[in-house]
């Protein structure tokens, strides 16, 4: 299939490493210009760098905090200046805070959480979003967790920024779908990133994989699969969805 992304310019932010990373590779596969952010590890960024360069693709790692409007503004403005462009958004990067119980929660801690993940969200897609009216064409796409519908015990701060990335999304994709730029979330479950398979051991992931009706864990790319298709031409109608990658779960 061709996606149509050949000389498309595409910033995923936390494109280190999972789904971020899998999702920068393919679309350096699929012939667009790449730009990956990292928030303090710049040797792991660069890795993904020099794996994407090495095999022929485009490749640049930019630094960005979520809580850090200037960065934001720096790292669009760069985009902007090599390029002159933007057309795909992936907004993969999330500050996870600490688990805790509500009554035992900081309202300090919490709207930390809330601050970095929503508002930091919300300061990248408004400074991509005039680049992507300036060409006419443009694709959002955020990536929340399957946790947001299944609820996780002391995880109210980070459950509820990424609900709320649904209603952000949907309320872009009625506002700009005239402009040609489509808006959807993607929805992983636990998927086996090499953080995960290094966090939980093997016969853990092995009983929980017997939950899933495919019998295995999604990967990365399994993810990264559906973001690319989202993020290109191909996609020529799906807009304001909410896609769970889940095996059937």
């Amino acid at each position: 299939m061709d996606y149509g992304l050949n000389g498309k310019v595409v910033l995923v932010t936390g494109g280190s490493r999972g789904i971020g990373k899998a999702s920068a590779v393919k679309f350096a596969e699929e012939g667009a210009r790449v730009f990956i952010t990292y928030s303090t590890n710049r040797d792991l960024a660069c890795l993904t760098v020099d794996e994407i360069q090495q095999s022929g693709g485009f490749c640049k790692a930019l630094q960005l905090s979520l809580d850090n409007r200037q960065s934001i503004d720096t790292a669009i403005e760069q985009i902007n200046k090599e390029n002159n462009q933007l057309d795909v958004l992936v907004n993969n990067a999330v500050f996870w805070g600490e688990e805790t119980s509500i009554e035992d929660s900081s309202s300090e801690r919490w709207f930390s959480v809330i601050d970095q993940t929503v508002k930091g969200t919300y300061l990248i897609t408004r400074a991509a979003v005039p680049l992507m009216k300036q060409g006419k064409w443009g694709r959002l796409i955020h990536i929340s967790s399957s946790l947001v519908r299944d609820g996780k015990p002391n995880e109210t701060a980070n459950l509820t920024s990424k609900a709320a990335l649904h209603g952000f999304s949907r309320s872009l994709a009625v506002e700009l779908a005239t402009d040609g730029i489509y808006s959807n979330v993607v929805i992983p479950e636990l998927t086996l990133s090499e953080w995960v398979s290094n966090v939980f051991p093997s016969n853990v992931l092995d009983g929980y994989a017997q939950s899933f009706p495919t019998r295995r864990l999604g990967t990365p790319e399994d993810v990264a699969n559906l973001i690319v298709y989202l993020g290109s031409a191909a996609n020529s109608f799906v807009n304001g969805e909410e896609i769970r990658v889940t095996g059937g779960k």
